[in-house]
């Protein structure tokens, strides 16, 4: 079966191909300029419907990728390949995705064959998994380590689809969108019949929305990995991200016994789930379970994706094998790692403690044809002496997750004890890489609510957590970042290591807000897109973002300071009702309002006290009346009446979604703050929001500051000084910096043009027994946050600062799709990474 076949299926279209077929060949040796690239075509490999796959060589690199060829006469189609493209864009980064590294197109008018063109460059793989199935098939069954091998990475990729906002549901899983990497990883392609939409049929759907969506579903998806909700809607089972556990049931069956449990395709017995384990089978028992779990016919009692992925971890610790390790096995028996791959070397030759599959392993999306990639470590730590601990448990040992942003800023997981060092990393391997890389060097900010001895790092360790599923206190980011700042300048050595428990969300939230603080950027959205290319996509809600803007527009050339001013929300307003009762047609709303870490008031009642909104009611209203100052929570929940309840005198309650600010960046003559549906946190069920949904916070800033009882950190704060070369170890890795991520940035329009007079230099009192304290935080005479506020206004062209990168005035054009150099623009219509559309994540009126 030719390389990626399956992924262009869904692009053929009736009648033959015309002047595409004619011309496909003579391709075929042109070369084609993508970016800063430039493209020698060497031979078709795949060919499917109106979309070609050519094997392309980069002329400056020698390195070989996956150029794809779709032709569109139909505007449906050019939709359908952008909605593929935003999402592998959105996907690349992760070791089992596909990477995606650049794209163009240009119209039919320009088009030799009278079609819109669009050209795909991704890594090249050494083929389909299948092929390698069918080749060892008749030298007997896969052994059960590599059937876990392959089922894990295949349930990872998974897991990143899924934990997006909202979940990307594949669609079409099957083992033909699986792809063997020259390192001998699994890889899922084909994301042209992916999609964000659930359906949730119920008794309220007609015959003819039942038909119109089992027509969209019958066009994405393959007969026999249809879910029994899909085939039978009257079923009224919701259709979403369940669909794919069954898909990996069916793929796990199919690596197990060598057939598909449906192989006929048959409705039926889909439908009724009738399918059956070989009873004599003692080979792959330990997955019954995990097809019982995934084949079930309702999808709610299905394992979401997190589980099967913990339950896969606790097989592979359990049997001492590394799940995420190449599949070597495969390799070999299909004659070794071929011409495209890496040679096979010990991992002792390789610099760095780099393993030999991230040598070549392509981990940054956009980025993975720049030379150094992402500066993503999976260190083999292998010390002969006698500080490595040994541990049967820990199946891993030699993955160890940290990425470097910059040569001095370090993300990793939380470093873990026990038997929990098993499946994340372990912290004496943590110590042990940071003490040969950074000896004395470095100092850890660990974001996470849990903690472990600081004396394992030495004491430099600060303790920065905060709840779970919320952006920090202003006040705390803000410190963090001063912290970091002061720690850096003391030493060009200086490395800072952050943590939250994966290393993602908030984890990015500092990060991002760090380089903005030291001025390397002046919107979130460059921040984070940069994250995202050298560690993951960090998966931030709209209040993390919110705070980003924040330390950006503290940051700015004309700084925005938050004012001290509280705020009277006099209500609350959703427009439409959102749709949370049993019947879809409305809500019964009630809030709690935080301030920091306390709740200040619940409008909570008896459940017949409180208001029931209809649909034909237009909007729901809640009156607050409440007084508020600093970091603001407001959390939205629908009451909901259960029989246990009301014998309990209990009520029940689901969340609708909450809303995160700061008062302080509230205008003075606000009168209502208006949040949209993107701007929400935990709004995950996009259905029961209708089109156009939006909050209203009623509002009245009070004309009077009111003062802390603590200064503010950024009292006295003069942004002269700051640079983001502190971020960099060489001027080299400042320049490499620029040339990836060097395109203008969009000028931010201020949000407040107050001033604000600094008061005198105030020290902070030093605490023995916390690192986050004892830095000196007056000890430079040039540090911006004790110079005088009469200081000169920085220039933001100097020889020491990033140039055009900084300069406001700076112009950029963008295409349909971003240069492989260039950070998406703000304004870019794909909304990378679904970050809002606002400054501040809110409209004031």
């Amino acid at each position: 079966m030719s390389l990626l076949q399956s992924a262009w299926d869904f692009l053929a279209g009736p009648g033959s191909l015309g002047a595409a077929s004619r011309d496909h060949n003579d391709f075929v040796g042109q070369t084609v300029e993508l970016g800063d690239m430039k493209l020698r075509i060497k031979r078709v490999i795949a060919e499917g419907g109106f979309a070609f796959v050519y094997e392309a060589q980069d002329l400056g690199s020698g390195k070989d990728y996956a150029l794809k060829r779709l032709l569109s006469n139909e505007e449906e189609k050019n939709r359908a390949i952008i909605q593929e493209v935003c999402f592998m864009k959105k996907l690349s980064g992760h070791p089992n995705i596909v990477q995606f590294c650049s794209a163009a197109s240009i119209g039919k008018e320009e088009s030799d064959t009278g079609q819109g063109e669009f050209l795909l460059l991704t890594e090249l793989c050494k083929g389909q998994l299948v092929e390698f199935l069918k080749k060892v098939e008749s030298k007997g069954p896969l052994s059960c380590d590599t059937v876990l091998k392959i089922f894990y990475q295949t349930c990872r990729a998974v897991q990143h689809m899924h934990k997006q906002k909202p979940p990307i549901i594949h669609r079409d899983l099957k083992v033909e969108n699986m792809l063997i990497s020259n390192q001998g990883t699994i890889k899922l392609c084909d994301f042209g019949s992916a999609t964000t939409i659930a359906h949730y049929p119920d008794y309220s759907w007609s015959a003819q929305k039942r038909a119109i969506v089992e027509e969209e579903i019958t066009r994405n998806t393959t007969p026999m990995y249809r879910t029994p909700e899909m085939i039978d809607l009257y079923s009224n089972f919701p259709i979403g991200e369940k669909q794919d556990i069954w898909a990996l049931g069916c793929i796990l069956y199919l690596l197990c016994f060598r057939q598909h449990p449906f192989e006929d395709g048959a409705k039926l017995r889909i439908v009724n789930g009738k399918y059956s384990i070989p009873q004599n089978d003692t080979r792959y028992s330990v997955f019954h379970d995990l097809i019982r779990s995934t084949l079930k016919v309702n999808p709610e009692e299905r394992l979401s994706i997190t589980e099967l992925v913990n339950q896969l971890q606790e097989i592979a610790a359990a049997r001492n094998v590394n799940p995420k390790s190449p599949i070597t096995e495969l390799l070999e028996q299909n004659g070794g790692y071929g011409n495209n791959a890496v040679p096979r070397m010990s991992t002792s030759l390789v610099p760095q403690g780099l393993t030999v599959a991230e040598l070549d392993q392509s981990y940054g999306g956009f980025f993975d044809i720049l030379k150094g990639g992402t500066e993503r470590f999976f260190t083999n730590i292998k010390d002969t002496s006698s500080k490595v601990i040994q541990s049967v448990a820990n199946y891993a040992k030699g993955d160890l997750d940290i990425s470097y942003i910059t040569s001095r800023i370090a993300v990793m997981s939380f470093p873990a004890e026990g038997v929990e060092s098993a499946i994340k990393n372990n912290i004496e391997d943590v110590r042990l890489f940071l003490d040969s890389k950074h000896p004395g060097h470095y100092a850890v900010y660990n974001l996470s609510p849990r903690t472990y001895r600081s004396s394992r790092f030495h004491n430099r360790v600060s303790e920065c957590g905060w709840p779970a599923r919320r952006a920090p206190n202003l006040q705390n980011l803000y410190s963090i970042c001063k912290n970091m700042h002061l720690w850096l300048k003391q030493d060009h050595k200086k490395v800072c290591i952050v943590h939250c428990l994966d290393g993602r969300a908030a984890s990015a939230v500092v990060v991002c807000s760090f380089l903005c603080f030291c001025r390397l950027f002046t919107t979130a959205e460059a921040a984070v897109y940069m994250f995202s290319m050298k560690r993951c996509p960090p998966g931030i809600w709209p209040s993390h973002k919110r705070y980003i803007e924040y330390m950006c527009d503290m940051m700015a050339e004309e700084p925005i300071i938050p004012h001290s001013k509280p705020i009277l929300i006099k209500s609350i307003i959703m427009t439409p009702v959102p749709l949370f009762s049993k019947l879809r047609n409305g809500c019964r709303p009630f809030c709690e309002v935080y301030v920091g870490d306390e709740r200040v008031t619940t409008t909570s009642q008896e459940y017949d006290k409180m208001k029931d909104f209809k649909t034909e009611d237009g909007k729901a209203v809640i009156p607050l009346g409440i007084t508020v100052q600093g970091d603001v929570l407001i959390v939205i929940y629908h009451a909901r009446s259960t029989l246990g309840g009301r014998l309990q005198a209990k009520m029940a309650s689901m969340k609708m979604f909450q809303i995160q600010f700061h008062t302080g960046f509230v205008p003075r003559n606000a009168t209502t703050v208006k949040f949209a549906k993107y701007d929400l946190d935990a709004c995950d069920i996009q259905e029961k929001y209708p089109d156009l949904f939006q909050v209203n916070l009623e509002v009245e800033v009070e004309p009077r500051d009111r003062p802390c009882s603590e200064r503010a950190p950024w009292d006295n704060l003069n942004i002269k000084g700051l640079n983001p070369k502190i971020l960099f170890s060489s001027r080299e890795e400042q320049q490499e910096i620029l040339s990836k991520f060097g395109k203008p940035e969009l000028p931010r329009q201020p949000g407040s043009t107050a001033q604000y007079e600094p008061d005198s230099p105030q020290s902070s009192s030093t605490d023995a027994n916390n690192f986050f304290h004892t830095l000196d935080w007056e000890a430079d005479p040039f540090d911006p946050f004790t110079m005088s506020s009469g200081s000169e206004k920085p220039t933001l062209s100097g020889s020491d600062l990033f140039g055009a990168f900084l300069n406001p005035n700076a112009t950029s054009t963008s295409s349909i799709f971003p240069s492989t150099h260039s950070a998406p623009p703000p304004s870019s219509s794909s909304d990378f990474l679904r970050l809002g559309k606002c400054a501040f994540g809110m409209i004031f009126w």
